[in-house]
């Protein structure tokens, strides 16, 4: 296993590059722990304007020397169940595609990697079942901290009062053996295994996880 970590920053030195034409500077994927500008940051994220909030559409270049690493796209077409991305190299040739949908019982945001060449898949589900259950147990108890705040003048909290369990592992099964995970994304942070999945699929669903 190669082991790599990386974040995805959207503070503002992560933005502070020429962006592609009828794009937009929008972040960066870099080691650490995204607070610290990186000399040399993995990829530089440029969002296509005017693409949809929902269906965002990006374009991840190096730092150095300068070229596409991949492009994500909204796939035309797709089912209204979910969003499919598809997601091309910098030659443009068509490596794999990202699927956004439901969990099987419908309660969880589903992603799912395919990977085109290696012809595998690797699927997370948002939030861990432990998460959720903590986050509803407290939810009640929301109101009156939402209340302690408009007392105090705050008028709009820190996002992380309202934040909803985001930790996610995507796992994929290798020769039918044990669902072994091919990327972790834990308190900011992803750990991915660049030997299951093209690192240019692994940079992209990062970009869309935290769009």
């Amino acid at each position: 296993m190669t082991e790599i970590t990386f974040c995805l920053s959207r503070e503002e030195f992560a933005q502070q590059f020429t962006a592609l034409p009828e794009h937009e500077a929008w972040g960066a994927l870099q080691t650490g722990n995204g607070r610290i500008a990186a000399e040399s940051p993995l990829a530089r994220i440029h969002r296509l304007g005017g693409s949809d909030d929902h269906e965002p559409a990006f374009a991840l270049t190096a730092a150095e020397p300068t070229h596409t690493l991949c492009t994500v796209t909204p796939q035309a077409g797709a089912a209204e169940s979910h969003t499919a991305y598809t997601v091309h190299d910098g030659s443009g040739r068509f490596i794999g595609r990202i699927i956004h949908e439901r969990s099987p019982l419908g309660i969880r945001q589903a992603w799912r990697i395919e990977d085109a060449a290696k012809q595998c898949s690797a699927v997370a589900y948002k939030g861990t079942i432990r998460g959720w259950i903590a986050y509803w147990a407290i939810l009640p108890f929301w109101a009156i901290m939402a209340l302690i705040f408009l007392l105090n003048g705050d008028v709009r909290p820190g996002g992380s009062l309202w934040s909803k369990p985001h930790r996610a592992r995507w796992r994929m099964r290798a020769g039918g053996g044990p669902r072994k995970a091919a990327l972790d994304f834990n308190t900011g942070r992803y750990r991915a295994d660049s030997g299951q999945l093209d690192m240019n699929l692994i940079h992209a669903q990062a970009v869309l996880y935290g769009a």
